[in-house]
Formats: C-alpha cells, sequence, structure tokens
C-alpha cells in the first residue's frame, strides 16, 4: 500500500452480489472509483459490527450461565472432593435446554425493539446468578454501538439465536405460486429430423403445433399483447414444448414463462428456442455429426459485465464450428437478430457500443447522450421524453433497424422483471435505457 502512485497499482476482485451493493450506494452510475470502495467498507462494517453486537451479548449469557455452574467449586481447594451429585449438577446447569416447547419459542410476540432494551430484559429474566461487572459492561456496550437501531426480538431465546445464527431483519411478504401440475415432456419426430442434413429442408410453417414464431412463447401471460408479434424477426422461432411449462389451465404463464437457454441453429437460416429436453436429445444427436450446418448453442443472458453468453463462440457449438473446410458452413447470429434474442432473455449489459447502438435502433429508442442532430431533434419534441421516436421521424435520425412501431418501452420493463426476478435497478446498461433514457456505454 505504501508503494501505491510509485509505478504501483492496486486491483479488488469482489463477488457480484458486493459490486451490486457498490454501485447501489453511488451517487451516478459511472465507473466505480476507490471512495466508492471505501464508501461499501464503512457501511459494511457498521452493519457488521451492528450484527455482531446481538450474537456477543447473546454469547455472554451463556457464558455467564457457565460461570454460575462453577461458582460451587472451589478452585483454590486441593482437597475438594467431587461426588455424582453435585457433577450431576455442574452438567445440568452448564447445558442449554435441548428440548424447547412450542409455547416458550413462539408464544410471545415479536416487537421490534433496540438491542440494550433486548439484552437488559434477558439479563432480569435469567434464573441464575449473573455477574455484576460483566452485566454491566456488555448493557454499557450496547448503549454505546447499539444506536436506536431496532430488530425483532422476544423475551425468550429462539433456538436459532442460540445456535447463534444470522435472524431475518424484514418479514418480506411473498406471494405464492399457485399449485399447478407440469407437463409432461414429448419429443416431435420433426424435432428429431431438424438433425438429418441429407433430407430437404423443413419448412417451419408446415408444423404449427411443432414450431410457432417467437411471440408464440407469451401466450398466456401479461406480455401477450404487449410484445408487438409483427416485429420480431420471422427466422426467430420457438418449439411449442418450449411455451409449454405446466398442465393447470386458466392460471397466468407469468410466474413459468421458461429461460430461454437452448437455440438450434437449423441449416444457417431458422434460429429455434427449445426445451431442455429436446436440448438434450439434439446434443447427443448432433454431438455425432461432422457438418455445422445445423447446431445446437447455449444461450446465457448477460447479468453482469465482462460476461460471455457462449451463443457466437464457435467452439462451444454442438457440433463445433471450427476446422471446417467449407467457411459457408460457419454461422454467426447478426447483431440485428442477436439483440431482439437479448430483449427475450432479459438481458442487462452489452459487449460493446454496437450491441447498446443496435439494441436502441431495434427499440427505436434515442436516448441521451445525443449528438447535435438528435438533441434538435428532442427539442423539437420529435423523440419522446422517454426516448422513443417515432415512425415519421426515424428517417430523420437514420433509425433504419428500428423494429417496433409501437413504444416498447413498458414491455422491457415488464420482461426484465420477470426474466430477472427482481425489480430492476438502473445500474445495467439495459436498465438504464429503459428507466433513465440513459446510454452508459
Amino acid at each position: 500500500m505504501r508503494k501505491l502512485g510509485n509505478g504501483h497499482s492496486l486491483a479488488f476482485f469482489s463477488s457480484h452480489e458486493v459490486h451490486q451493493q457498490i454501485v447501489q450506494l453511488k451517487r451516478n452510475v459511472h465507473h466505480i472509483e476507490v471512495v466508492d470502495i471505501l464508501r461499501w467498507v464503512y457501511k459494511n462494517t457498521i452493519q457488521s459490527t451492528w450484527n455482531g453486537l446481538h450474537h456477543w451479548a447473546t454469547q455472554s449469557l451463556s457464558f455467564q450461565r457457565k460461570l454460575a455452574a462453577f461458582q460451587e467449586i472451589q478452585w483454590s481447594d486441593q482437597e475438594q472432593v467431587f461426588n455424582n451429585e453435585m457433577m450431576k449438577r455442574l452438567a445440568r446447569d452448564s447445558l442449554e435446554a435441548e428440548i424447547l416447547d412450542l409455547s416458550d419459542m413462539h408464544g410471545k410476540r415479536k416487537v421490534p425493539a433496540m438491542l440494550y432494551d433486548i439484552h437488559s430484559a434477558r439479563y432480569d429474566a435469567t434464573a441464575y446468578d449473573i455477574t455484576g461487572h460483566i452485566r454491566d459492561n456488555v448493557l454499557q456496550r450496547l448503549r454505546n454501538y447499539g444506536g436506536k437501531k431496532t430488530r425483532l426480538a422476544q423475551l425468550l431465546d429462539e433456538e436459532q439465536e442460540r445456535e447463534l445464527e444470522q435472524e431475518l431483519e424484514e418479514q418480506r411478504q411473498s406471494k405464492r405460486l399457485p399449485s399447478v401440475e407440469p407437463c409432461e415432456p414429448i419429443l416431435h419426430e420433426i424435432v428429431k429430423q431438424l438433425c438429418d442434413k441429407n433430407s430437404p429442408m423443413i419448412n417451419l410453417e408446415d408444423h404449427p403445433s411443432v414450431f410457432q414464431r417467437l411471440p408464440f412463447a407469451f401466450i398466456n401471460t401479461t406480455l401477450e399483447h404487449e410484445c408487438q408479434p409483427k416485429s420480431w424477426y420471422a427466422n426467430l422461432w420457438i418449439s411449442t414444448e418450449f411455451q409449454r411449462v405446466i398442465a393447470t389451465e386458466n392460471v397466468s404463464l407469468n410466474p413459468f414463462l421458461r429461460p430461454p437457454r437452448w437455440i438450434v441453429v437449423y441449416r444457417n437460416q431458422q434460429i429455434i428456442f427449445v426445451s431442455p429436453d429436446e436440448a438434450n436429445w439434439l446434443f447427443g444427436r448432433l454431438s455425432q455429426i461432422d457438418s455445422p450446418i445445423t447446431t445446437l448453442r447455449l444461450f446465457l443472458p448477460r447479468i453482469k459485465r465482462v460476461q460471455s453468453i457462449f451463443v457466437n463462440r464457435l467452439t462451444l457449438t454442438v457440433p463445433p464450428s471450427i476446422n471446417v473446410s467449407d467457411e459457408s458452413e460457419i454461422y454467426l447470429i447478426p447483431l440485428d437478430r442477436l439483440v431482439q434474442l437479448l430483449l427475450f432473455n432479459g438481458t442487462l449489459y452489452f459487449d460493446n457500443i454496437e450491441e447498446q447502438t443496435m439494441f436502441c435502433q431495434c427499440l427505436s429508442l434515442c436516448p441521451k447522450v445525443r449528438n447535435e442532430i438528435e438533441e434538435k431533434a428532442f427539442q423539437s419534441h420529435k423523440i419522446d421524453i422517454d426516448g422513443f421516436v417515432h415512425c415519421e421521424h426515424r428517417d430523420e435520425l437514420h433509425m433504419t433497424h428500428a423494429r417496433f412501431n409501437d413504444n416498447p418501452i413498458e414491455f422491457v420493463k415488464r420482461i426484465l422483471r420477470i426474466r430477472n426476478n427482481f425489480h430492476s435497478t438502473t445500474t445495467s446498461h439495459v436498465a438504464s435505457i429503459i428507466f433513465n433514457a440513459f446510454k452508459l456505454l
């Protein structure tokens, strides 16, 4: 640390959870600096100290129980006799009860209270002798460092507290999913024929019971009427098995929207999302084929920076798209199609500026930061406050890849929340564009 500034640098590596906590403490959404890390360390230290106070005070009660149990022993008397009754009483008084009545554990209503009040009441409720100076020191430290922050407490200890486990501070009400019956997976014969490179190419439109356009994935969800079905490219498909998740009828499929993870690129033309069961069978079959004209690919959402989504990694396709004699057999998903796939799977971050630009063009969005021409258009009310550009002004702003005629902002917000199972913060590339109309790259 003393050498910093003399040609040395210091790198911090953190988990995704820590990274999100650091970002949430920032006043802006630009690059993380040293002061942001120090701010997180400061706040985390405060929280850890406050949490530790409760467990430290709880341990003091356990320690004083043992002191009280051993007070009959005269440590300076070398001739003291330890009879069986004394040893049984020593063991009984030292150990905490292994069985608690439910009325003792849950009979008292939990109420928020300060740490000092919680442990002061526990000291008053103890049935064994308390060491005065230990009690005074513990309560004084709780008064000094506990502050006025409260936690849920009741007079009697619970098993979790005796084991010094973290206790849930907030009672979060979560809506449980309804009880439903899962669909039995079906492997259609026409899906197996996707692997046959010698047969004529299958016209997917001729098999509507097996293949549907990508917007069919939103059937029976709140996204069904918001996804603007005609806005998606015609060569983006799903298998009907991908859409089938539950057999129970008259239930919203929002919580059961299948994560898109496996793609079949059929004859380097059609892009098909398949279910895990279909992908499992196709993996075994395609791995035995040399020609990569039809490939199975893993497709991940980019939920953190500098993360690979794998779909265009030629070494990771099945079969691999490397060392082929005919380069026409190699297929990379074009950027205009790729951004729609990224939208579909709830991606939060972009790999580069080109990806971000195509994403905005696809949604017909012109967020800040804008160039001079775009800023004049915004001042002339040709760009909405959320960045959406209507059809009549797109040529003027050179938006040649716009796919959505109506404003898709609410649709994108919903799909981000469903895919990521949380309300997206504005710290990610996509969420910043959708919620703040601001580009981070």
